[in-house]
């Protein structure tokens, strides 16, 4: 009961944080305060999500690494090539990099993958189709970014415009990872992933609308 209650603690905290942020990311005058807080709102959403995971196996530990590091080095082979999602550089809102990518784009491939995941994990679908559905979600979830990110300098690409390429990887990447957490078997009835997944998506989606407005 107390884990339950402290959950939605977690989730209520992600609701009001991430309203401040939008604020904050909203105004011209704050602006540039908020987008360099960038890095530690994903190093901190990710670590009170993955604080709710249950019960860690070492394959657990292993399989989430294993996408946070490969998520990382697809990103570097990305950029350094073009040849996966499209001609792109990243900006500096994301934080230090290394090899002209941020270190924490691993983390963040990891932290979306396994919301996904969980979110699918929840229903009583055939694992192909929830899988599926896992990489959908996590598609759609970059429309909504794009134009988001471009605006704050996550990222820009090189034609000017985002390439139907890029959402044509990150649905294959994303079953990837996907399917490897499922063939890893991992467990959890971790409530606050929805939660994380559904108020960013939703962040971003009146990001969209407020950026238009003030920027």
């Amino acid at each position: 009961m107390k884990t339950k209650k402290l959950a939605n603690t977690i989730a209520y905290f992600f609701v009001f944080y991430y309203t401040v942020g939008l604020v904050g990311l909203s105004l011209p005058s704050t602006r540039n305060l908020f987008t360099s807080l960038m890095p530690l709102s994903i190093a901190m959403s990710t670590l009170l999500l993955l604080l709710f995971h249950g019960r860690w196996r070492s394959a657990d530990a292993l399989v989430l690494f294993f996408v946070a590091l490969t998520g990382y080095l697809i990103e570097v082979l990305g950029v350094a090539t073009g040849e996966i999602f499209g001609s792109y550089q990243y900006g500096k809102a994301l934080g230090f990099q290394f090899l002209d990518t941020p270190l924490l784009i691993g983390v963040n491939w990891m932290m979306l993958s396994y919301c996904a995941f969980v979110i699918m994990q929840q229903t009583r679908l055939f694992v192909p189709l929830k899988v599926i559905l896992s990489a959908a979600l996590l598609v759609i979830y970059d429309v909504v970014l794009e134009p988001v990110a471009i605006k704050l300098d996550m990222w820009s690409w090189g034609g000017g415009s985002i390439p139907v390429q890029n959402y044509q990887a990150w649905f294959v990447i994303s079953l990837i990872f996907v399917t490897t957490m499922h063939l890893a078997k991992i467990k959890t009835r971790n409530t606050v992933a929805p939660w994380l997944f559904g108020v960013q998506l939703v962040f971003f989606l009146l990001l969209n609308v407020t950026l238009r407005i003030f920027l």
